[in-house]
């Protein structure tokens, strides 16, 4: 009898498991569920942003492949710069990270359509700056039409004695909106007041004491920089212009993330001094499509190949858009 009950109570432990077992059990099938549940969430992993651009430039770095794009995502603590296709001219929109605007130049008379149509598209009805880098018709051919049409606080332009129907329009506009136009001279210490903190803005050109023999070589020349980031405007300034900058500016004065071309390309512009100085990772040109003067020059264009330097180009890309972030310098075209 005691061995058959003994045997008994064996069988009944055998038969009921501990609570130990019962807890683990039960764990382990919550974990299986949330585990289910979690591979099956479509939002489980935290979405990347993303960018589509033609291409990326890390400030002061090796310049990345090029690569092509149209798509033009907005961003919100930047400098903006616009190159717009107006032919065989110059027209430079710049927004600030603050909302400041800047026009720098108009392109031909012809051409003042695609500058209405820009600013509109932008919302933009005040010009905070307005610079007219020198007084040939592809360059201020619209302008005394942008000085009619929009409230400007600022007007730059070098002093240079014209005597085109084009200049003296200029003129007269300015004269009709009470606007005083300001001389600009190049130095080590002029500068541009946008309105915006985190911009500096540098003349690097004309200067006043330098005997220059052309007009193209009287352009303003500016900086504009922002975090580690810049871009150098150069109007149409020649060699010549390049010379005295070079002469009388250190070598950090002129070296920029971006070039914007001088004299659209022109051999009499973009010495391999000058280039060598200004370092860009970026060059850009504004030009028109099949021009009578073969801009830009071969011999411009082998001379950034040399350097590696990547080009975009109003008449094949289109309007360019240059986002310089502080950091980065992002590149978008109207057209591939």
């Amino acid at each position: 009898m005691p061995r058959t009950g003994s045997k008994q109570r064996k069988k009944k432990r055998q038969r009921r498991p501990t609570w130990h077992y019962v807890t683990a059990t039960c764990l382990g099938l919550l974990f299986l569920l949330c585990f289910l549940l979690f591979l099956a969430a479509p939002d489980r992993f935290p979405k990347l942003p993303h960018f589509s651009l033609d291409t990326i430039f890390e400030a002061h770095a090796s310049p990345a492949p090029v690569q092509t794009d149209t798509k033009d995502p907005a961003f919100s603590k930047a400098l903006e710069v616009y190159v717009l296709d107006v032919g065989q001219g110059d027209c430079i929109f710049l927004l600030s990270p603050d909302g400041r605007t800047m026009l720098i130049d108009t392109g031909e008379a012809q051409y003042y359509s695609v500058i209405e149509s820009f600013l509109k598209n932008k919302g933009i009805e005040k010009l905070d700056v307005v610079i007219a880098t020198h007084p040939h018709n592809d360059h201020i051919g619209s302008m005394d039409r942008v000085i009619e049409n929009y409230d400007i606080g600022k007007f730059y332009m070098p002093e240079i004695a014209h005597t085109t129907e084009t200049y003296t329009s200029m003129l007269s506009a300015l004269r009709e909106k009470g606007i005083t136009p300001r001389t600009v001279y190049g130095s080590k210490k002029a500068q541009l007041s946008w309105g915006d903190d985190d911009v500096a803005i540098r003349f690097l050109s004309p200067f006043e004491a330098a005997e220059y023999d052309s007009i193209n070589d009287k352009s303003i020349v500016l900086r504009v920089e922002y975090g580690k980031t810049s871009v150098l405007l150069t109007g149409d300034a020649e060699t010549y212009a390049e010379s005295v900058m070079l002469a009388n500016l250190p070598g950090e004065d002129l070296a920029a993330t971006v070039l914007k071309l001088g004299h659209h390309g022109a051999a009499s512009s973009t010495s391999e001094a000058f280039l060598k100085a200004v370092s860009p990772q970026i060059a850009v040109v504004s030009a028109g499509a099949n021009n009578d003067y073969g801009h830009p020059h071969e011999e411009t264009l082998a001379l950034l190949q040399k350097y590696g330097i990547p080009l975009y180009r109003t008449d094949e890309n289109g309007t360019i858009r240059i986002v310089l972030d502080g950091k980065t310098a992002k590149v978008f075209v109207e057209k591939e």
